[in-house]
Order: C-alpha cells, then sequence, then structure tokens
C-alpha cells in the first residue's frame, strides 16, 4: 500500500452490495468501512423495483484502517452476497482482499479498461 495513494481518487472503489437480505448487506459494508476510510454510509439504499435493492458505499482503499485479519469473530451471514467492486485495480484487490480475509469470496467475473476494474463477488461466511 503506497502512502501516495492517501487522498488520490484512484484509490476509491464503490461497493454495492445486493441479491441479499438488508442486515447481510449492511454487515458486509460495515466490516469494510471499519477496515478502509468511508466517504459515504451503507446508509444510502437505493431501489430499483420491488425485488431490486442495492446497499453501496465508498471507500478509501489507499490505507485501510485496521487489519481485517485482526477481528475478533467472524460475521455470519444468512445467505451470499452479491459484491460488486468498481475502482483501480490496485485499489479493487485491496478491498477484495480485505473480503477475503473475512469471508469466503467466489470470483464472479471482471471487466477492465485502461485505469479502472469493475469485478463481482459472491462473499459467503466461512464454515
Amino acid at each position: 500500500m503506497d502512502s501516495h495513494d492517501k487522498g488520490n481518487p484512484v484509490a476509491e472503489v464503490l461497493v454495492a452490495a445486493g441479491d441479499c437480505s438488508e442486515e447481510d448487506a449492511r454487515a458486509v459494508l460495515d466490516l469494510l468501512e471499519r477496515s478502509f476510510p468511508a466517504d459515504a454510509g451503507a446508509g444510502g439504499a437505493v431501489q430499483g423495483g420491488q425485488a431490486a435493492t442495492v446497499w453501496s458505499a465508498t471507500l478509501d482503499a489507499a490505507k485501510p484502517t485496521e487489519p481485517a485479519e485482526g477481528r475478533a469473530a467472524p460475521v455470519r451471514l444468512k445467505d451470499a452476497v452479491k459484491v460488486t467492486l468498481q475502482g483501480s485495480p490496485r485499489a479493487v484487490e485491496r478491498v477484495q482482499a480485505a473480503l477475503a480475509a473475512l469471508f469466503t469470496v467466489e470470483d464472479m467475473g471482471a471487466v477492465s479498461g485502461d485505469q479502472e476494474t469493475e469485478i463481482e463477488l459472491r462473499v459467503r461466511s466461512r464454515s
């Protein structure tokens, strides 16, 4: 993690959680917001129709505030959570690594451009 990333917009990662209960989405976002400074809280739920609800947060992935491995008790999710990460490749990689330290993470696909990556993950509680 480069110290020159701090405050740099390329370190911002948009995280969207969906296809799950509000409780599970907030659990995932809350853990990430404790690991990375958050510009926007998980309270900004965006709803698109009856079945489509997405919770999102913007994280500053320049430098974690708390190591993910240092958590006391793992968070139990009721079901899998679909998580989409969007930002610079290095910043997205940092957030993905934090998720992998806390949950079982399945890579569902990625789209990369010159300076931005979008990756879709399925996150589950560890067995």
